[in-house]
């Protein structure tokens, strides 16, 4: 074996253990963030994303995680200007766009959301994170209700991340406002066979299939997502099933 080969073969096993040491970095964070969150230290929390970000500024998962954090506590303003400050610092990362149409998604400035995802894809937004931006552009789209573009955006996000629950979700909401029922209770369930245990995703295929007339699976999924937290769907069943599953009136 000649000293070139190896020398590659050394770099390729460097390479790899940087990149399993900087994601289990990222997640021993969030753990750690999440336990700080659980026992409502909020500062304690943002500190150790923030003493993260020192580091490595542009990590999405820390990003989003931080941004989540201050919109729950009803800091947007700070979410937004900590954004801000960084495209002035790095205008040239996709990353920052992203974040920034994130914010304007939760504050349903859907257009301007838009704009900031469409940057993202400009400036080359990294291959692991792209599909993020078709699956919440797709969002986007949806609540402005450009429904094919809309779906467009989900099929971009199944080709690039064919897990994505979330993706066949939104191809799920796109059929039942369209009433096209039988296409929206398939896309729904094949939301499910990858994250089994969604209430929201439960809830949703159980108005498809009452509108499918099918009472049966409507009042299974009702009581799934009642199960599993869905206060609409605990109410739901017991107006509309308590028949069909023995509840008593």
């Amino acid at each position: 074996m000649n000293n070139r080969l190896l020398l590659s073969i050394l770099l390729i096993v460097l390479l790899n253990g940087s990149l399993f040491s900087q994601q289990e970095d990222v997640e021993s964070t969030l753990l750690l963030t999440d336990r700080y969150v659980a026992s409502g230290d909020i500062v304690r929390a943002l500190t150790t994303l923030e003493d993260f970000l020192v580091r490595k500024p542009d990590n999405i998962d820390i990003q989003e995680k931080k941004i989540s954090i201050l919109i729950e506590n009803e800091r947007s303003k700070d979410a937004y200007r900590d954004i801000e400050e960084y495209i002035r610092m790095y205008n040239n990362h996709p990353e920052y766009y992203y974040l920034r149409a994130l914010l304007h998604l939760q504050k349903e400035k859907y257009n301007k959301a838009i704009e900031d995802f469409d940057q993202a894809l400009q400036l080359d937004m990294p291959d692991e994170s792209v599909y993020k931006v078709y699956l919440n552009r797709g969002m986007a789209h949806f609540y402005l209700q450009d429904f094919d573009l809309a779906e467009s955006d989900f099929d971009a996000t199944l080709a690039v991340n064919s897990k994505s629950a979330a993706a066949y979700h939104g191809k799920g909401m796109v059929k039942y406002e369209l009433r096209e029922y039988d296409e929206a209770a398939l896309q729904f369930e094949k939301a499910l066979k990858i994250e089994s245990e969604n209430p929201i995703t439960h809830f949703n295929l159980a108005m498809t299939y009452f509108r499918l007339e099918e009472m049966e699976n409507a009042c299974y999924h009702f009581n799934k997502s009642c199960t599993l937290g869905h206060r609409n769907a605990c109410r739901l069943l017991m107006m509309e099933c308590a028949e069909e599953i023995k509840i008593p009136k």
